[in-house]
């Protein structure tokens, strides 16, 4: 590959016999001169110029940095980027994702949770002594290194997520009782990634519920706001791929205890059917797929005869065979499953939930101005964070 110039221009086929061609772009559909199709270091394809500027427009502005070309999965270079582009602002923007996506793969980046700041921090070493402070002219804003949040000198990060959760807990019940039924059930949510805190939205509507981030790549369950891992919906968690809203504890027991208790009996009714339909379904399916195939080829009665019936007996022979691996591969797995990965998961996870101290279910407390509709979120950020002054400075 040849090594990018920073300052290279447009490359432009430029020989009078490409200048007299035309080349169809594969976006829009328009035939154009080939001089409007910018040459790119990633790959061959080409798209014209106007497209390619608003599909790199469109994916920086959703902060997807990571811009693949239109027609392949090949990455575009910033050097690609920049020349397309050809906008200050618009690579501004550009770089400064990238760089938020660098530092959000290190552990101890963090990022002012003041409104409109967006500074960030390598907060090295700052674990034992978590109180951080926000090094922007103007800002000064105090946050905490561990939950991410303003800071709050006599709180737990636990304790403090609570209040925030009831602040916001309020105000989403006092915005939904504004609206009829029919909109609150499409309605927007907007909740903060768990590694980076960027913003996200998504439609209230029951819809996938495994998000990644645009800005760090994180991936993480709406519902519980944790990050996950690809056996995150396969265990009793509480969580649902699709739904609004996560299970009860007292149904995420009760289906716990339920597959412990069961999972013998199902296994074995599972083995049980799957042994005979094998040995019974094999050869018929063979049988079928060879006579198929003899009528395509238009091979003889004769030979399409013996051929059925040399695969039906091959696949009679075999199929007690395939039926045994499976049941000797499947049910082990199926019982670690159970007994080993789905316990480990729900202990990791911690019920994948928000409990009280006591362990019996979620308890909100919402204060008076919340519950009566006075709080929005711009004076919840001021009344909390003069809260947690007050308390610094007494």
């Amino acid at each position: 590959m040849k090594r990018p110039n920073k300052h290279r221009q447009l490359q432009f086929f430029t020989s009078n016999e490409q200048l007299l061609g035309t080349l169809e772009c594969p976006l829009c559909l328009l035939s154009q001169p080939r001089s409007h199709f910018p040459e790119i270091i990633s790959c061959h394809h080409r798209s014209c110029l106007d497209c390619l500027q608003q599909y790199l427009k469109i994916e920086i502005s959703e902060s997807r940095v990571n811009v693949a070309c239109p027609e392949c999965c090949e990455l575009f270079h910033p050097s690609d980027i920049r020349m397309i582009l050809n906008n200050d602002a618009l690579m501004e923007k550009y770089e400064e994702f990238m760089l938020r996506r660098f530092l959000a793969s290190d552990p101890d980046a963090r990022w002012c949770p003041a409104p409109d700041c967006g500074f960030g921090v390598i907060a090295s070493g700052c674990a034992t002594c978590p109180k951080l402070i926000c090094e922007r002219s103007g800002c000064a804003t105090e946050f905490c290194y561990h939950c991410k949040q303003l800071w709050h000198p006599d709180q737990t990060c636990s304790e403090a997520r609570k209040q925030r959760d009831a602040f916001m807990a309020g105000i989403e019940k006092h915005s939904t009782s504004l609206i009829n039924s029919e909109e609150s059930d499409n309605a927007e949510e907007i909740k903060p990634c768990p590694r980076c805190g960027a913003f996200i939205l998504k439609m209230n509507d029951g819809s996938c519920n495994r998000m990644t981030c645009a800005v760090c790549g994180c991936q993480f369950c709406w519902l519980c706001m944790k990050e996950i891992t690809d056996l995150h919906y396969l265990s009793p968690s509480g969580c649902t791929f699709w739904g609004k809203k996560p299970w009860s504890r007292k149904k995420k027991i009760l289906w716990q205890v339920g597959m412990l208790v069961g999972a013998p009996v199902g296994i074995t009714l599972i083995a049980g059917i799957a042994v005979p339909f094998m040995m019974v379904g094999i050869p018929i399916y063979v049988g079928r797929k060879i006579h198929s195939r003899c009528e395509n080829n238009k091979v003889s009665k004769h030979r399409r005869r013996l051929a059925v019936a040399g695969g039906v007996v091959l696949s009679i022979i075999v199929s007690p065979v395939l039926a045994a691996v499976t049941v000797g591969i499947g049910v082990p797995i199926m019982l670690a499953y159970v007994y080993g990965v789905v316990p480990v998961s729900l202990c990791r996870s911690d019920w994948c939930g928000v409990t009280t101290a006591n362990g019996k279910g979620v308890k909100i407390e919402i204060d008076e101005d919340v519950a009566s509709g006075k709080v929005n979120v711009t004076n919840f950020y001021i009344t909390f964070g003069l809260s947690t002054l007050d308390r610094h400075l007494k």
